[in-house]
């Protein structure tokens, strides 16, 4: 079984996003008119296993991600693909009274799955995964062979507990060279195709929840619990603004002081989208 993930593991980001928590969400798609229309999980399996689609995740998970996507108003689904099979067969998950259901909702075949895919994500992605390449699914590949690509993956939100509304975004990101002291994703914002499509879906789902976005830098191949901490304040095409100054000014170390920051910053003013 593969869950479909572009994150490489990370065992402090890990170590955090339990103890907060922090939940994610592998895709919430745009129309062309940017208007949200669905939340995505994806799973392939061999055809040798038995996939119940409410196993992927626990149950606090999967109440998170439907969560967040009932706060937008659109359905949750999970996309299964069995090894050499020629279909791709689509759940709906939901909740009642604390409940999950999860029903089955489509069987695609695989050009009725690209078309239906473009009928939910009407937005390009300008921005190869060049550092996901290894991690790239059925899923990627498929949609890549029709000009389609994935989209709109949320790295990390927070609920409150226990309404369970979405609190803050997340938006993590990893130096491989760079000291944390020296990190600033800001500068790369027109770096190979550019940011904006990247982080436009995050801004308008902060636009629309009236909640704050964060962004987290971690060190890759370092395993101390520190990360640069900036508040974003808005993107233009050409740029990515802070609200409180560059996370490399602001490097916060240990799980409780972190939490603290969150906490300290969970009323600051959405996102927003500058003007052309």
């Amino acid at each position: 079984m593969k869950i479909r993930s572009t994150e490489k593991p990370h065992s402090f980001t890990n170590e955090l996003y339990g103890a907060v928590p922090i939940f994610g969400l592998q895709g919430l798609t745009l129309d062309s008119n940017n208007n949200f229309t669905a939340g995505i999980e994806a799973v392939e399996f061999e055809p040798n296993e038995k996939i119940d689609p409410k196993n992927l995740f626990s149950i606090i998970e999967w109440k998170a991600k439907w969560s967040l996507c009932n706060s937008v108003s659109v359905p949750l689904h999970v996309m299964t693909h069995e090894t050499g099979s020629k279909f791709i067969e689509v759940f709906e998950v939901s909740f009642k009274k604390n409940l999950i259901q999860i029903q089955h909702w489509n069987k695609f075949t695989f050009n009725q799955f690209t078309n239906w895919w473009a009928s939910i994500k009407g937005t390009i992605q300008t921005k190869p995964l060049y550092e996901a390449s290894s991690r790239i699914s059925f899923f990627d590949n498929l949609l890549a062979k029709h000009n389609l690509a994935w989209g709109g993956n949320i790295d990390g939100f927070l609920l409150d507990d226990p309404e369970m509304r979405p609190q803050a975004i997340f938006e993590t990101r990893y130096t491989t060279k760079a000291r944390l002291e020296n990190y600033d994703p800001a500068v790369y914002f027109r770096y190979r195709g550019g940011d904006y499509k990247t982080w436009e879906p995050l801004i308008l789902l902060g636009m629309k929840l009236k909640i704050p976005l964060f962004l987290l830098t971690f060190e890759r191949k370092s395993m101390m619990d520190r990360l640069g901490f900036a508040v974003v304040d808005s993107i233009s095409q050409q740029e990515l603004f802070y609200r409180i100054g560059q996370p490399f000014n602001n490097i916060v170390q240990g799980v409780e002081n972190i939490k603290q920051q969150i906490k300290e910053k969970l009323s600051e003013s959405p996102p927003y989208l500058r003007s052309m």
